[in-house]
């Protein structure tokens, strides 16, 4: 069996690398070649030199040579080039959607490509999405225009692969007529060979860490005002538009700040093993992997209630939830964390990873899904 993923529209190999995700996220279908699942996976880019990179990858053995990276030609780069090549791309690689049994998309923007694919060679396509888009869209047209695209991927795709509880819910609420029986849950994973107690060294105890991007759905000004009142510092991980506001602002609430800039996933487990306790303050999440990771490594985290967050933490079982998301109730959770004397909660939130989060489920239930439809 043959698989063709779709990336993100806009999304190339060199994006993946630069962003230090590259290592996670070729982690599955390097599982999935190395069990037998598939004997080749083609990833279908938009970086007209993905290729190339592909090729010093696989001399360097970090990429699988069962993996065959499909670019974007050259002619199609800008940003209307582009946009047209995802109507194309079926035609432009039709050699490719003949050979493979099964089409997968990694995101819901440029899910249509992978439609029109579909109709055009008549095999299976299972819709997967890390995160609900139209949830997330930051302006009401971004808002319309993921709700269109969604309600179209899931009128035709064969099935959707959501990570959380209620994107599973909204799904199905917001596609009454063609999602319900569709829809399957299964959570992000984790590697938790790389990621795990074992990995842990010396503990920063008068410390907290934060990973991700510095955006306004994380609510880090809020965390850092949180942290001004206490002795601790804290160390953030990731970069983004709000890093020069952060800085600022850090300075002004007198509040011990690191910014470490962006770590690639595979260097995450040796960062996260410094430390006792991680934070992630958001207002909203989708199923945060960076918060999977530090459970999975055995510190002591701490969250806000909001969806996807308390998906995962228990309140006093398997982390510490705020009560909300401004600075006194993150602030109110981190004291809690701090003080309590449980030695227990880190473990509990291993178990609940390793029970719930492994890689080795989510290629189970990935396999069985394509399994059906591709038969």
């Amino acid at each position: 069996m043959e698989l063709a993923l779709f990336f993100t529209r806009g999304v190339s190999l060199k994006t993946w690398i630069e962003s230090g995700i590259f290592d996670r996220e070729k982690l599955l279908y390097e599982e999935h070649l190395k069990r037998g699942n598939f004997k080749k996976i083609y990833w279908l880019t938009y970086g007209d030199d993905d290729r190339r990179l592909a090729t010093e990858l696989k001399k360097d053995g970090r990429l699988h040579n069962g993996i065959e990276v499909v670019p974007i030609p050259w002619f199609f780069t800008g940003r209307v080039g582009r946009f047209l090549y995802t109507f194309l791309m079926p035609i432009v690689h039709s050699g490719v959607f003949r050979r493979a049994d099964v089409y997968k998309t990694n995101q819901m923007d440029g899910s249509w490509t992978a439609v029109l694919a579909k109709w055009t060679f008549k095999k299976p396509l299972i819709v997967r999405t890390g995160f609900t888009a139209s949830l997330f869209a930051k302006t009401n047209a971004r808002r319309i225009f993921y709700g269109i695209v969604e309600r179209f991927a899931y009128r035709w795709c064969d099935a959707g692969v959501v990570s959380s509880r209620k994107d599973r819910d909204y799904v199905i609420s917001k596609n009454s007529r063609s999602a319900p029986g569709k829809i399957r849950l299964i959570y992000n994973y984790v590697d938790t060979n790389l990621f795990s107690p074992s990995c842990r060294d010396a503990v920063y105890v008068d410390r907290i860490v934060f990973v991700g991007r510095l955006t306004p759905q994380k609510n880090i000004p809020n965390l850092i005002a949180a942290m001004s009142g206490t002795d601790m510092t804290l160390d953030i991980y990731g970069a983004g538009e709000e890093e020069t506001a952060l800085k600022a602002h850090a300075k002004a609430m007198k509040a011990r700040v690191n910014f470490m800039g962006v770590v690639p996933n595979a260097e995450l487990p040796s960062v996260l093993s410094r430390y006792r306790y991680y934070v992630l303050p958001s207002r909203y999440e989708g199923m945060p992997k960076t918060l999977l990771e530090a459970m999975a490594c055995g510190l002591v985290c701490i969250g806000t209630n909001v969806d996807g967050i308390n998906e995962v933490i228990e309140d006093d079982v398997t982390g510490f939830l705020a009560r909300g998301t401004d600075s006194p109730e993150i602030l109110e959770a981190i004291m809690r964390a701090v003080n309590s004397d449980d030695k227990s909660i880190s473990e509990r939130a291993t178990q609940r990873i390793l029970r719930d989060f492994s890689l080795e489920a989510f290629v189970e239930k990935e396999l069985q899904i394509m399994e059906r439809f591709s038969a």
